[in-house]
């Protein structure tokens, strides 16, 4: 069930009306008439396909660009490529928009989700973004067609991270992949390394430049014949072959009398092209058509049903077919011819023209009703433009009011719909309900959490005044329980945990009616702040209501999180043997239902890289690392990314490059709340003594300012929240550099408490780092019975949990205690903790061979992959009895290859490497007797 409030709610819209509010014209125009055919543009009517990677044409306004790009789009079309095309306007002024449209224009309609979906799943990294839209190239390559994506006016964005997208573009796209792209300016790409690498032809105002044939051409052969060959060439010096110019003259000199004296008053100059606009353009026109195209300047596109209701002209019309029969400066958007636009340089002249023409009123008047005209058109991306710039605040308040739920939680421009709200709210003016509780979540999804929280808090006190607006007492309870839930999610990312669990037991009880994603969020966030204190039982009745809510949905993310967060109490526990599997399969599930770059599989793995880190799988936890790694500062939470932080940093050895890989993974700490940072310093502190450089550690723990003695650590970190598990992790690192100075008493003081507390939250897996302090306090004071004793109880604790890492930390510690005390003396009875027993000590330089003959015993669990042969059995009988492979060769009339060969055999079905180990093996396994 899903409640509904307001305009809008948290559920779902048609996704029609989603692609309806992005997605843009997407089609190369259609000129009507036949361009002049100069010598770049006969050159590429003669290839199937771009004879290069890269075309870049770059040039200034008026050497028409558009019109090349779309003859060659029609033409790689007719040849039977696949051709993608893109233009820009000035709305598309950086990195953010283009690749929202190139996402658009390449990647299938995103499936519409839950608004605290988009808010978790967070603002995926620009790289990601790229790699997505380069997979989606190359898999339209996979078809056996030639991909060709032509992008018109790139110069309308100015943002250095451009050269990122483009770079990606021309270096990173399968072969037949091809760009061509239009710019006034210099394309921003490595133009040298994709010169050298034969990847790119640039086309400039050379190559588009008119000859004095093409100029003939485009004049015609009447016109031609009326200025005679000096005029043509005083036409020719003064334009310099600039197509706008030449254009410009041929509509001009067309309608003069006298056409050589009209070309004897042309300079060609930027001021005398505006003056001729003015004098014989603009001129020729009567006074009703002039100022209709004054007008029509101020809207981007055009039809002729959007130029009669905006400007009230019913001539409008007639006016349109009039220009284009004209040639005069008005660029089709479609096949079809119903959409157009004014070309830029004429459109920027009439919009000077206009600031002094048009008043204030009438531009509101003409602006405000482009906005009406485009949201019954439902192309809700120019109403609202348009509404804004009319400086009609009603008008403003009331679309965005409408648009709000489309751009955010459907999936549009959230970046976009910020500048729109930053606008309406610079200008002093407050949104309507929808549209400011949208911008609170967009800047949530944008990580801009200080300002969400700002104005959350502002709409929360406007709804306490709920009866002064009218809002009803319905409307105004949905409201504020969705402004709730955006607080608790805030709560989280913001880790302000102690307000999180606060609202979410207020949120809790009353959800019945609520939509079971929001309710699943709501309840996942509980765990979340329960574990961190080890609350692990109220924490596992919050989890049945998250697992029960999210059945109800169809969110594949959603199942993906909830499962993450049910591996929170057995981390925090300790018990990483039952966190591995379920954790697998979440990824594995992941993977294949939201995909390998999706934030939900990165955070799930630097997760389970942390269980497989504890559980001595080093191998498995780098790749999860290196898998989710990248996604640490976008995706997950504060304690998720720690999980990550503190499987690289017991993964790091300390070697060269070091203090790189450290900058890096402390660069990651620093992108959340400070209690990160901390916990990164603690995390590393204990790092730094398990690898012997007790220095580093005492100055780390300095620079982080946690006390070795004196203040408690709650005065001295006030300005965190410490929770349960970020005191247990400082109280560690007190613990390690106590013993790390001598100071064992002061650390006996200090483990004794920590074992008190860790015994009453039951955090098993702090019980197994306790007891072996409490071994190496013991050895320190010789007392090898005591210290025994302990770390038989830490592996107890260890075992059926599959903790394996403290004990590789301090192998010679173990090494020590093991190599000094009898195979008896152990007395380990249960299954579970004999066999662990004998994998810690797989690892360690064990001297004891009494040990060494026992540790199979240990291991009952030990088969065979595959049964000895008769001739591998006799071999393991004369190796027991002490031969050398020579003696075996010689006493079983083989080669010394043979009986290497027959040994290499054997111990591969037996699990070992060598003779000893063999014959240990054998022997567990009854093998030897006769």
């Amino acid at each position: 069930m899903m409640v509904k409030h307001g305009a809008y709610g948290m559920g779902r819209e048609p996704p029609s009306r989603q692609a309806e509010a992005v997605r843009p014209v997407a089609e190369a125009p259609t000129f009507p008439f036949h361009p002049v055919e100069t010598g770049f543009y006969r050159s590429f009517r003669d290839s199937a396909e771009p004879p290069v990677q890269v075309i870049g044409v770059s040039a200034p306004t008026g050497y028409g660009k558009t019109v090349l790009l779309a003859a060659m789009c029609r033409h790689y079309e007719t040849q039977g490529c696949d051709c993608i095309w893109l233009a820009l306007d000035d709305r598309d002024m950086n990195a953010e928009r283009i690749l929202s449209r190139l996402e658009v224009a390449l990647l299938p309609d995103a499936s519409v989700v839950h608004a605290i979906e988009v808010v978790h799943r967070g603002h995926a990294p620009e790289d990601e973004r790229i790699a997505t839209l380069i997979a989606a190239l190359d898999e339209r390559r996979r078809s056996g067609r030639t991909v060709v994506l032509f992008i018109d006016n790139f110069n309308a964005c100015g943002d250095t991270a451009c050269k990122t997208l483009l770079d990606a573009l021309v270096f990173h796209t399968a072969p037949g992949v091809h760009l061509v792209l239009s710019s006034t300016a210099a394309l921003p790409f490595s133009q040298v390394q994709a010169k050298l690498e034969g990847r790119v032809s640039n086309v400039g105002y050379g190559e588009l430049s008119l000859t004095g044939a093409d100029i003939r051409e485009m004049l015609g052969a009447e016109l031609c014949a009326r200025l005679g060959e000096d005029a043509l060439a005083a036409v020719e010096q003064q334009t310099e072959g600039w197509p706008a110019a030449v254009r410009l003259m041929q509509i001009i000199l067309s309608q003069s009398a006298d056409p050589r004296a009209a070309v004897e008053q042309f300079s060609g100059a930027d001021e005398d092209l505006a003056d001729f606009l003015n004098r014989r353009v603009l001129q020729a026109f009567a006074d009703q058509p002039r100022r209709f195209l004054l007008e029509l300047a101020l809207l981007r596109h055009f039809s002729v049903e959007s130029a009669i209701e905006v400007t009230g002209d019913l001539r409008a019309g007639e006016y349109i077919r009039d220009l284009i029969q004209r040639n005069l400066f008005v660029i089709p958007l479609d096949r079809n011819q119903s959409e157009y636009r004014l070309h830029g340089l004429f459109r920027e002249f009439l919009l000077g023209e206009g600031r002094s023409q048009i008043s204030p009123q009438r531009r509101m008047e003409i602006l405000s009703r482009a906005a009406t005209w485009y949201e019954h058109a439902r192309e809700w991306w120019s109403a609202a433009e348009y509404a804004l710039d009319s400086g009609s605040t009603p008008l403003a308040v009331a679309v965005l009011e409408r648009v709000a739920a489309l751009f955010v939680r459907d999936r549009g421009d959230l970046g976009q719909y910020i500048t729109w709200m930053e606008r309406l709210n610079e200008s002093g003016t407050t949104g309507g309900w929808e549209s400011e509780m949208w911008y609170v979540w967009a800047l949530t999804f944008y990580r801009r959490y200080a300002v969400a929280q700002k104005h959350l808090r502002r709409l929360l006190v406007r709804l306490e005044r709920a009866g002064d607006t009218g809002l009803s007492a319905e409307h105004a309870q949905g409201l504020k329980r969705r402004l709730d839930l955006l607080g608790i999610a805030i709560d989280i990312y913001t880790d302000q945990l102690a307000d999180a669990r606060e609202h979410a037991s207020a949120w809790l009880p009353r959800r019945a009616g609520d939509d079971p994603f929001n309710v699943a969020t709501v309840a996942c966030a509980a765990v979340l702040v329960l574990c961190v204190d080890h609350r692990f039982s109220d924490a596992q009745q919050n989890l049945r209501i998250a697992r029960s809510s999210i059945t109800q949905t169809d969110s594949d993310y959603g199942i993906a999180w909830v499962a993450l967060i049910s591996s929170l109490p057995w981390l925090y526990e300790g018990d990483y043997a039952r966190a591995h599997e379920p954790l697998m399969a979440a990824i594995g599930r992941a993977r294949q239902t939201l995909g390998e770059s999706s934030g939900i599989v990165g955070t799930l793995s630097l997760v389970a890289a942390k269980v497989a880190v504890e559980r001595g799988r080093d191998a498995d936890a780098r790749e999860l690392l290196k898998a989710g790694v990248h996604r640490i500062e976008t995706h997950g939470v504060l304690d998720t990314a720690a999980f990550g932080l503190d499987a690289a940093l017991k993964l790091w050895d300390g070697g060269s490059g070091d203090s790189v890989e450290l900058d890096r993974l402390r660069s990651y700490a620093a992108a959340y709340p400070p209690r990160l940072a901390l916990m990164f310093a603690c995390l590393l502190i204990r790092r730094l003594v398990r690898l012997g450089r007790v220095d580093e550690a005492l100055a780390e723990a300095s620079g982080a300012g946690i006390p070795l003695q004196g203040p408690s650590v709650r005065r001295v970190f006030n300005d965190i929240e410490l929770n349960a598990s970020t005191h247990e992790l400082i109280s560690a690192v007190q613990i390690d550099l106590e013993i790390a100075r001598g100071r064992f008493t002061h650390a006996a003081g200090r483990i004794k408490r920590e074992v008190k507390i860790a015994r009453d939250a039951g955090c098993c897996g702090r019980l197994v780092e306790l007891a072996l302090d409490e071994t190496v306090l013991s050895v320190s004071s010789h007392n090898v019975a005591d210290a025994q004793r302990h770390l038989a109880r830490a592996v107890r604790w260890a075992a059926k949990r599959e903790y394996l890492r403290p004990f590789r930390d301090r192998q010679e510690l173990v090494a020590g205690i093991v190599n000094n005390t009898r195979v008896k003396d152990w007395g380990f009875v249960v299954d579970d903790e004999r066999q662990f027993f004998a994998k810690i000590c797989e690892g360690l330089p064990v001297t004891n061979s009494a040990l060494l003959e026992k540790l199979d015993e240990l291991n009952l669990a030990v088969t065979l992959a595959d049964s000895p042969t008769a001739r591998e059995l006799e071999l393991l009988r004369l190796v027991e009895a002490g031969l050398t492979n020579q003696q075996l060769a010689d006493k079983l009339l083989l080669s010394v290859a043979t009986v290497k060969w027959h040994l290499y055999n054997l111990y591969a079905k037996l699990g070992v490497s060598n003779r000893a180990a063999a014959l240990s093996r054998a022997r567990a396994l009854n093998l030897l007797v006769r």
